[in-house]
């Protein structure tokens, strides 16, 4: 017998019991409610009207964006793709669904489930073939030590689908108790929910089930059996559902009601449901004239409600998913240098552009295609389209020089612009260096603990240096050869994008390359031997076995994947990057360089002194990184 059963038998039993016993008989009883997980927020989601329309108004503003395609460049700018595998994959997801009914699914489950899963099974040439949303109540993730997550698994029913790390997406609004855990807007609402639901559930039960609320009958007299079981069909058919409400009950032998539970008039049900509507509305953010509630409403402020949703409700919601499928979805494309976006939604922010396309076509200080990239507009012919409309009233004067000469370059904010390229750049190729200096940082600590045995002595070379030396080498030669030749060429193109051709010392810079690459290995493999050489000499100082002094050998190479291998994905790509722009605006003819300090916390006072420093092309090259994880960098004085 079920728990709940036994327990509700039970209650029936005693009420009964009190009953002809001369006590009390019970029409009805209260259960707490339960606690949610997220497939109970899920289905609140369809159950609870307050929360559905407001999670239904951010789903669907979220979902109708259009997303583009964008190749950047070293200028700063970015060149718009029409037609891209990418974005036949987010315009049709798979044979049931558009790409619209997925992020509008995909905002439902993280509003309502803090997490969402994309499910990116791959085509026969190795490409993502098909996006599908796993209900997240359904997947488990597996943590891992080493990893952080090991993978995930999709339970369905008795069934359990382990998935891989590069087979799924997962979006997660953090939780800051359990990094693997989450939280969405429908569980902070919870008691808000809740209270919703069973208010509501209350009203329709009153009309539906009872014409009045609970009550208890009472009597001095024991009843039998018989007279019990009448009494309760005779209430039951008089007193009980809609057609009976407000008839008057007429109570015999000695009964007396005695009413429990107050009336929907004494609980203001109209008000708690509207302060709950609100509480529900102030969690997620969302302005009332959005919702179409017009108390207190005026032009102005639901102008103000549009931008706020726009700006606060639906735009962080893009930028997330915006910034997740530029790290995780595009690289499984092989798509270097390609960015998603979406369209601006902030109102604003369109009126501003707007307004400033068009006062820079009345000044004649913009042409009409730059006015019209502004509105996202496609340009006109080069021979409408690049011309300055200058107003008839105007007349060009010759100015004379006045003190210094303005001097030619870039401002602040391309300067940025081009460190933030730089950076985004840079980090794509990190994270390659990382992975397979991850993997040969894992190859050689099988083989250290392979060769620790009884044997062993505190002078023993658990790794080969050579070997060690030549993996280093496989491992980054070719990512950061073509960071090195991406980089030459995309300065070569900032600097004369008209004049590019092959470059020569494209050769010098790789021969270059190799070197440093060489001198890197050297480095790194001798910092290794360095590392398990002190570990073995401690662990035998002290008396320890082999398992012991395994351990200290695992710490190392856990040292290595944790710390090291970043470190050095962060510092040879930037060296690398750096080079490759430095030997492409010398083959520019670019005669001087300016030292960029870095935009973030890893500047350093080191870095932060040379700023808008100016070197000679002679004097550049092996400057930067100036540090470990350094990523300041060069730009072309011209």
């Amino acid at each position: 017998m079920a728990i709940w059963d036994f327990i509700t038998k039970r209650l029936g039993n005693w009420g009964r019991e009190q009953g002809r016993g001369g006590g009390a008989l019970i029409l009805d009883r209260w259960s707490t409610p339960s606690e949610r997980n997220a497939k109970g927020f899920l289905e609140a989601y369809g159950q609870v009207y307050s929360l559905f329309g407001i999670v239904q108004r951010i789903a669907s503003s979220v979902s109708e964006v259009r997303w583009r395609l964008y190749k950047g460049s070293e200028r700063g700018e970015r060149n718009q793709i029409a037609s891209h595998a990418i974005l036949d994959l987010l315009d049709y997801a798979n044979q049931f669904q558009t790409g619209q009914e997925i992020i509008e699914l995909h905002s439902i489950h993280s509003d309502c489930a803090g997490r969402v899963f994309w499910y990116v099974p791959r085509n026969k040439l190795g490409l993502p073939g098909e996006i599908w949303l796993l209900p997240p109540h359904q997947v488990k993730i597996i943590a891992s030590k080493k990893e952080f997550i090991a993978g995930f698994v999709f339970e369905s029913g008795s069934e359990q689908i382990p998935l891989s790390t590069d087979e799924v997406i997962w979006f997660s609004m953090p939780d800051p108790v359990n990094p693997l855990s989450s939280i969405g807007f429908a569980q902070a609402a919870s008691v808000e929910i809740d209270s919703e639901s069973y208010s509501g559930k209350w009203n329709r039960n009153f009309f539906y089930n009872s014409a009045r609320a609970d009550a208890i009958l009472e009597t001095e007299n024991t009843l039998s059996d018989e007279e019990f079981e009448t009494l309760k069909k005779q209430w039951n058919a008089e007193h009980r559902g809609l057609g009976a409400a407000h008839k008057v009950a007429i109570l015999q032998g000695g009964l007396k009601y005695k009413q429990t539970q107050i009336m929907p008039k004494e609980m203001d049900f109209s008000q708690l449901r509207k302060q709950t509507r609100e509480n529900l509305m102030f969690t997620f953010g969302m302005p009332l004239s959005v919702m179409g509630v017009s108390e207190n409403v005026n032009k102005a402020n639901a102008e103000a409600g549009d931008y706020v949703f726009a700006r606060y409700l639906i735009k962080p919601r893009l930028i997330k998913i915006r910034n997740k499928l530029n790290e995780q979805l595009l690289p499984m494309f092989n798509a270097k240098g390609l960015e998603l976006d979406f369209d601006e939604v902030v109102p604003e922010t369109i009126e501003q552009k707007r307004m400033l396309a068009e006062s820079g076509i009345r000044s004649g200080s913009m042409t009409i295609n730059e006015s019209r990239k502004l509105y996202g507009l496609e340009p006109l012919p080069p021979e409408s389209g690049n011309v300055l409309l200058i107003p008839l009233n105007l007349i060009a004067t010759p100015v004379k020089s006045i003190g210094k000469s303005v001097k030619k370059g870039f401002d602040e904010q391309r300067k940025e612009a081009l460190w933030n390229i730089y950076v985004n750049k840079a980090g794509s190729y990190e994270k390659k260096l990382i992975n397979e200096l991850k993997n040969m940082f894992d190859n050689q600590q099988k083989e250290a603990l392979g060769n620790l045995n009884e044997n062993t002595g505190p002078k023993t070379k658990l790794v080969d240096l050579t070997r060690a030396k030549e993996d280093f080498v496989k491992a980054v030669k070719p990512a950061l050869s073509e960071l090195l030749k991406e980089s030459l060429s995309d300065a070569e193109e900032l600097i004369s994008p008209e004049t590019r051709k092959a470059n020569p010392a494209l050769i010098a810079a790789l021969a270059w390359l190799s070197t440093r690459i060489g001198w890197a290995a050297d480095e790194v493999g001798n910092e290794t031997a360095s590392l398990l050489a002190r570990q073995l000499i401690e662990g035998y100082a002290a008396g320890e076995d082999i398992q012991q002094i395994a351990r200290r050998i695992e710490s190392v190479f856990e040292h290595c994947d944790k710390t090291r291998a970043l470190t050095i994905a962060r510092t040879e790509t930037i060296m690398a990057a750096n080079e490759g722009a430095l030997h492409g605006y010398e083959e520019a003819g670019v005669e001087k360089m300016e030292f960029y300090a870095a935009l973030d916390e890893r500047a350093c006072e080191d870095c932060l002194g040379l700023h808008s420093e100016i070197f000679d092309k002679g004097n550049a090259h092996g400057v930067i990184p100036l540090h470990p994880n350094c990523r300041c960098r060069w730009l072309p004085v011209i």
